[in-house]
């Protein structure tokens, strides 16, 4: 799933870039002001003017977003998975499973505390990140706000990052609590 996930993500981005620099797009001015006509919509000074919502547009948020749930369930597996990899008697998936779900559930409130935050802060994360890619695209209006999401998304992927540090870690001890 991880493999696989990050492949739609890279073409809409790739093609996306290739659409709104290097594909069809001429600048034209009315008299009043220089635009730039792309096949995504009509641009004025860096802002999306009139978005159009072509086959295109279409394409690109649904190559976006078929894929971003697997990505962060991905991302979630991999994290709570990893601290057992190194570890004696924990070879098979089923095992390392129930040792995750008892991890969480006989976990003190500060362990549950980190898992739920953590994983709170990584779809939080990609919510941003849509919002981002939307916005770039033109498809939501947010011209000034996306200074702000784009802020928001880096303090949120740090603390999502501070978070896994220490789930794994926490997961790691236990792990090695009850070794086999």
């Amino acid at each position: 799933m991880s493999v696989l996930s990050p492949v739609p993500l890279f073409v809409a981005f790739i093609f996306t870039i290739s659409q709104d620099l290097l594909g069809y797009s001429f600048s034209f001015f009315t008299g009043y002001a220089l635009f730039r006509y792309t096949s995504l919509g009509i641009k004025w000074g860096g802002e999306w003017v009139i978005p159009v919502f072509t086959s295109t547009t279409v394409f690109m948020v649904a190559l976006f977003f078929i894929p971003l749930p697997f990505v962060v369930i991905s991302i979630l597996g991999a994290s709570f998975t990893r601290p057992f990899k190194d570890v004696k008697g924990f070879e098979k998936f089923g095992k390392v499973r129930d040792e995750v779900k008892s991890f969480i559930v006989q976990g003190s409130k500060r362990e549950k505390l980190y898992v739920a935050a953590f994983t709170l802060t990584w779809i939080l994360m990609f919510l941003f990140w849509s919002l981002l890619f939307l916005g770039w695209l033109g498809i939501l209006v947010l011209n000034k706000g996306l200074a702000f999401l784009g802020l928001l998304w880096t303090i949120n992927l740090l603390v999502a990052l501070y978070f896994r540090g220490r789930v794994e870690q926490r997961l790691k001890n236990y792990a090695e609590t009850v070794q086999i």
